[in-house]
């Protein structure tokens, strides 16, 4: 009888980025992120920036891991004008799953054929994780396969992994050991764990008796000090870190 291994997420998360911090090359991080993504089902992956009009979706890639035929047809019918995975990540900044991405098949022929052609490579089920920088919603990670962990502290692991592996390859930074890294005074360190605890800047400035924009102004330099993009980002590497209590 075959057991079922059972995955801590939160561990198999913060494992995943201690690895990746550790290595630089493109196929090192790309190999780190696909096997992280197969214990969860998942055999397809890209990590990508979201072309405008003027841009072809192909120079806007950073890496991938899809069926090369599917590829080639991907790109030669421009499917990302018309890929709903890839509207809706313009529009949310929360992952979502694919069966989220809303078409009219009558209306928008194009989307359903898109989905249709991605189920026939193994793609039934997938991951969007939109990645908002400081301009918008400019990369995205989405993954695939045919049996995925959806759950919701899958999806949350998996969040928090795309971040750091997308991070990882658009900067590509040295491991640093965390003594040399500057420490976050006491209160950006307040700000950053009511933002973990799920606050907006609003909420965090009544709670503290702050202002908004003060609010603002600490996370951002908490941010710059943890080298992060995001305050997701922000948020894990406080606590990888040890600034604030996991």
């Amino acid at each position: 009888m075959e057991t079922k291994v059972t995955l801590d997420y939160g561990r198999d998360a913060f494992d995943f980025i201690d690895r990746i911090l550790l290595v630089s090359e493109p196929a090192e991080i790309i190999d780190l992120f696909h096997a992280a993504l197969e214990r969860y089902g998942y055999t397809t992956s890209i990590l990508t920036g979201l072309p405008d009009l003027t841009e072809r979706f192909e120079q806007k890639i950073l890496l991938k891991h899809w069926p090369e035929e599917w590829f080639r047809i991907y790109t030669r019918e421009n499917y990302i004008l018309d890929d709903p995975v890839g509207r809706l990540c313009r529009l949310t900044v929360e992952p979502f799953e694919w069966c989220e991405a809303r078409y009219d098949p009558d209306k928008q022929p194009r989307s359903s054929e898109i989905m249709s052609a991605a189920t026939a490579f193994g793609m039934r089920q997938g991951l969007c994780v939109p990645i908002h920088g400081l301009f918008g919603h400019d990369w995205c990670v989405s993954m695939g396969g045919e049996k995925i962990d959806l759950s919701p502290r899958a999806k949350a692991g998996l969040h928090l992994m795309s971040v750091y592996a997308l991070n990882k390859v658009r900067h590509a930074p040295e491991p640093f050991p965390l003594s040399a890294v500057c420490r976050l005074t006491s209160r950006e360190r307040e700000v950053i764990a009511w933002t973990a605890a799920g606050k907006s800047a609003w909420e965090v400035s009544c709670i503290l008796g702050i202002a908004e924009d003060t609010v603002n102004k600490h996370a951002a330099s908490a941010a710059r000090k943890l080298n992060a993009s995001n305050k997701t980002q922000a948020v894990a590497e406080a606590i990888r870190r040890h600034e604030i209590p996991w």
